[in-house]
């Protein structure tokens, strides 16, 4: 077994004891004899969450397993999923089999896992009736009003797509375009002369980009530009001297409701769940205590500062998967 999959055992194993659900699940229950072992059909599981493994004979779903590796943090839920199952199914059974060890010592009655019980239920029932309330509010036309005003402020965005060739001299630059206007292929010398990192290997390409993601000088020869045509003078900008060919344009479409409706689901989730703890909060008395004892004072409800303001302009990269780096140095 590789390190890399010993070390993802490691950190399953101490997750999963710590707080996986299986734990809390299985100490919560009383304890019993041991169930004798699950018939053949039981052990195939659901077609749609087979079993993943057994322990002492008591099948372990692959949904219960996948659980588990939500839980776990990102660096290893990168990895593929089915290395991942095979490896966590053995820490849920070693979860199931501690757990068991617990109920056999009763410690289901002990004060201390009633509290954390208690306190886990409290969490539970606090998280499941907030999200209820947002399902409530969140309908579809409050859905179809977010989208409306999203579309108000994102308008159909003009961007061309283009090609660049950045040098540290105009006379340089110069020199590229004679090249060019006497029939050199503009990849080729992209490829050979960009001191761009991102174009080397690809063409000077930039995919498409609308206005404000480039700096203004570059900006505003690329949308001059005709489909088809390179600049015929040197661009200049803080990070050099550019040549620019614009091979197409376009008006970006804007996104459908069903490409930005989760992005409009947690935004307005943002925004009810102020409100609803507000509500909640109305006409309660909330006594905070200080270190001595004795009562603080209320918190102030004044919105805080503004951000501040930000620094010079930067050249940003395009945004969206069609599109590469800006220019850069």
């Amino acid at each position: 077994m590789s390190s890399l999959a010993l070390r993802l055992l490691a950190g399953a194993a101490a997750l999963t004891f710590l707080a996986g659900p299986v734990l809390a699940q299985d100490a919560a229950k009383p304890a019993e004899a041991p169930a004798a072992a699950p018939a053949a059909g039981d052990q195939a599981g659901k077609a749609d969450d087979p079993v993943a493994a057994t322990v002492n004979g008591q099948p372990i779903l692959r949904s219960e397993v996948l659980e588990a590796i939500n839980s776990l943090p990102q660096q290893y839920r990168q990895m593929p999923v089915e290395m991942l199952v095979p490896l966590m199914a053995e820490q849920v059974a070693t979860a199931r089999l501690v757990a068991q060890k617990g109920v056999d010592a009763g410690l289901q009655t002990d004060p201390e896992v009633k509290e954390r019980l208690a306190t886990a239920e409290r969490r539970i029932i606090q998280d499941v009736w907030l999200q209820r309330q947002l399902k409530a509010k969140i309908t579809d036309q409050a859905i179809q009003d977010a989208y409306k005003k999203y579309l108000a402020d994102n308008p159909p965005q003009d961007q061309v797509k283009a090609r660049h060739i950045l040098v540290d001299t105009e006379d340089k630059a110069k020199d590229l375009i004679k090249k060019l206007e006497g029939g050199a292929k503009f990849e080729e010398l992209a490829n050979a002369n960009t001191t761009d990192p991102s174009g080397k290997d690809s063409g000077g390409d930039l995919g498409w980009f609308s206005k404000e993601q480039m700096v203004p000088e570059f900006a505003d020869a690329a949308f001059k530009l005709e489909k088809g045509k390179f600049t015929t003078a040197p661009v200049k900008t803080q990070f050099g001297w550019h040549v620019i060919l614009v091979e197409d344009k376009r008006t970006r479409p804007q996104p459908t409701l069903d490409e930005v409706k989760p992005q409009l689901e947690e935004q307005l989730s943002q925004q009810l769940v102020p409100q609803i703890i507000a509500e909640v909060k109305q006409g309660a008395q909330i006594v905070v205590m200080g270190q001595d004892g004795k009562p603080l004072p209320p918190p102030s409800t004044d919105a805080p500062g503004g951000a501040p303001a930000g620094g010079d302009q930067q050249q940003p990269a395009p945004q969206g998967g069609d599109q590469q780096p800006a220019p850069s140095k």
